[in-house]
């Protein structure tokens, strides 16, 4: 009985304990747990973050000091010398071509404006542009803007005659620089083309001594000459606006330049040219009037003068000396380029016969050509019949 008593105690004792003891929220251990869950990512949360971290950003880049940039062109001129430089020269290039065209279009204008009633009074036609059917004067061609040229025609003894206004490089800069080096001057250049038969057979030239020198260089047809005392007086009158004077009824043009080899002789015919010294910085037409004048005196003097007997069986004999030096000259060539042609078609047959498929064809073709060989090895010998 006691044992029981004892059980009843103890079971007595524990329900109150249980009763006393403080109650805990659950909570309270929270921070203890382990949670076994996954956490969960908010995306929406996230963009919001970059958002405000980009503006964050542009805000810090707002705040920052502004780099050093270039100053402003009107403010630094340092920065652009080269262009600067490059523009001036060719503001300078423009209105000294402009200058310079302008200023030999009214030189070459004002000779032909002075002249032209002299030129008509010589000439049926003057200033035909060269390209219309129907006849039309008074035109200036403008080759070049620093050369000009006058066709007149229409005057018996001569198919007509040729002006050239060659003028000094106004419009170019640097024609003007190497101007001050070598010094050029503005020319008026004739050229009078005779009929056949109009003059006879010689050839002069007299000028000053540089021109001629160089003329006789160039030319194909001119041996100097000695003149009469008269034309020496005009040429010491006017030494300096004449440059040179070449009358030549075997003219040819300019010579051929070397290397350049022609089988046979060049075509003639009878010209005059008369190149005189523009007197363009005066105001003064009577020089150019007084040289116009020479031209159209030798032209008439060229037409009516006639060689001795004896002065033209000279000169046809020294133009018959002249005609077979050229010819035998030019038979050493053409021997020369028959020889090169034969080697070349020897070469071609041996050529052919290496190239041949057939045996007895190639045989035959080697017999040939050493026939051939042996033919050529044998000395030529040339047979007379007496009758």
């Amino acid at each position: 009985m006691e044992y029981h008593r004892l059980l009843l105690l103890l079971f007595f004792c524990h329900s109150q304990l249980i009763k006393t003891a403080p109650s805990f929220d659950d909570n309270e251990f929270a921070e203890f747990e382990i949670a076994d869950e996954e956490p969960q990512v908010s995306f929406a949360n996230n963009d919001v973050k970059e958002e405000q971290e980009v503006d964050e950003i542009k805000e810090d880049v707002v705040r920052e000091a502004p780099k050093q940039v270039p100053s402003h062109f009107r403010s630094n001129w340092s920065s652009y010398q080269i262009e600067s430089i490059a523009l001036f020269v060719i503001i300078i290039y423009v209105i000294n071509y402009l200058y310079g065209k302008t200023k030999n279009y009214s030189i070459a204008l004002k000779w032909f404006s002075d002249n032209r009633e002299k030129l008509e009074q010589q000439f049926a036609l003057v200033g035909d542009d060269g390209t219309s059917t129907e006849e039309m004067e008074g035109h200036l061609i403008r080759e070049t803007e620093f050369s000009y040229t006058v066709w007149s025609t229409g005057r018996t003894g001569c198919k007509g005659m040729l002006t050239q206004i060659k003028l000094r490089k106004r419009q170019d800069l640097l024609g003007i620089l190497l101007n001050i080096i070598r010094p050029q001057l503005d020319r008026v250049v004739h050229k009078i083309d005779m009929d056949p038969n109009e003059m006879d057979s010689f050839v002069l030239i007299f000028g000053q001594r540089k021109s001629v020198l160089r003329a006789v260089k160039e030319m194909h047809d001119l041996v100097p000459a000695i003149i009469d005392s008269t034309t020496v007086h005009f040429l010491k009158r006017c030494e300096k606006y004449i440059e040179y004077v070449h009358i030549s009824d075997q003219y040819s043009g300019a010579k051929q330049q070397d290397g350049q080899n022609s089988s046979k002789l060049p075509e003639t015919h009878p010209t005059l040219i008369f190149s005189f010294i523009l007197n363009s910085d005066n105001d003064d037409t009577s020089i150019d009037e007084l040289l116009l004048n020479f031209t159209f005196y030798i032209l008439e003097r060229v037409k009516n003068y006639r060689l001795s007997k004896e002065g033209k069986i000279r000169a046809d004999r020294k133009r018959q000396n002249v005609q077979e030096n050229f010819l035998k000259m030019t038979h050493q060539q053409r021997q020369e380029a028959a020889q090169i042609r034969r080697e070349e078609k020897t070469r071609e047959r041996k050529q052919k016969v290496m190239e041949e498929e057939d045996p007895d064809r190639q045989r035959r073709l080697e017999k040939l050509e050493q026939k051939r060989d042996a033919k050529a090895k044998q000395p030529r010998i040339k047979q007379f019949k007496i009758k």
